[in-house]
């Protein structure tokens, strides 16, 4: 990540904010990636003011492993993490309560949030949910209020239980893998919210593709091991992907077969 953000000027070599009126968007999962989870938290707390002082914005949304871990769902915590919890006789949630500065920092994070003529979230948006007509705030506001509950309780109510499930925006997969969408009903639901690409996490190719002839863009490309990654670049309504090493490349579309992350 930090590799990431210094090669292709977003921060300096101190990892301050250097990307001047720019906008960068994390599509979420910063949980249960390793032993450094807070470390990226205070990171992006520090460079969201950086941001706002010179003109620009970090937007950071939350993924299913944010709210697997606030509603105690823990299999794949690091390990450290289950330590430090125990040596202060609490709970890994607990660490993240709305009594503690990271944790209402997150409450306020969204499900999905619209930059330019994009949506970013992070699974995806289903015919299902665009059958809902539920409006980019109502799901936003939906989500936060429904943040920790139980996930008896989640399962109990109707909207939440959508929004929490397999079909819903944190965990949908069906640009990718079966039951996928059709081009007609993702036309349909562009149009619905007005915009010409949605750009989603979540499901791990080797790099940052075009799907759908630019329709949906993928953003996840396994920074998680700690190894490679890419980033999703628009600049003036121009396209293109950026490498560790800072290389501005074309944004191709996807053709070949690949191996999807289940996680």
């Amino acid at each position: 990540m930090l590799r990431l953000m210094r090669a292709n000027g977003v921060t300096d070599r101190e990892m301050k904010w250097a990307f001047g009126e720019g906008h960068v968007v994390v599509v979420g999962d910063m949980f249960d990636r390793g032993p450094n989870v807070t470390d990226v938290l205070w990171l992006l707390y520090q460079l969201e003011t950086e941001a706002r002082a010179a003109g620009g914005a970090v937007h950071v949304i939350l993924g299913n492993h944010e709210a697997m871990v606030l509603y105690d769902d823990l299999r794949y915590v690091n390990p450290k993490y289950a330590a430090v919890s125990a040596k202060l006789n609490g709970t890994y949630p607990g660490l993240f309560g709305e009594q503690t500065v990271l944790g209402r920092w997150l409450r306020t994070k969204p499900m999905v949030l619209q930059v330019n003529d994009m949506l970013f979230v992070h699974g995806g948006l289903s015919p299902e949910y665009a059958a809902m007509k539920l409006s980019v705030q109502d799901t936003n506001e939906a989500f936060r209020t429904s943040l920790g509950l139980p996930q008896n309780t989640l399962r109990a109510t109707p909207l939440p239980a959508f929004l929490y499930g397999p079909r819903g925006p944190i965990w949908y997969r069906g640009y990718f893998v079966e039951r996928k969408i059709a081009a007609a009903e993702l036309d349909q639901l562009l149009a619905q919210y007005g915009v010409k690409r949605i750009v989603v996490g979540h499901t791990t190719m080797s790099g940052v593709f075009s799907h759908y002839k630019g329709r949906v863009i993928s953003v996840d490309t396994n920074i998680q091991k700690g190894v490679g990654g890419e980033l999703f670049m628009w600049q003036e309504g121009k396209l293109t992907r950026g490498s560790i090493q800072g290389e501005q490349m074309p944004l191709t579309e996807y053709v070949k077969a690949a191996e999807f992350g289940a996680h």
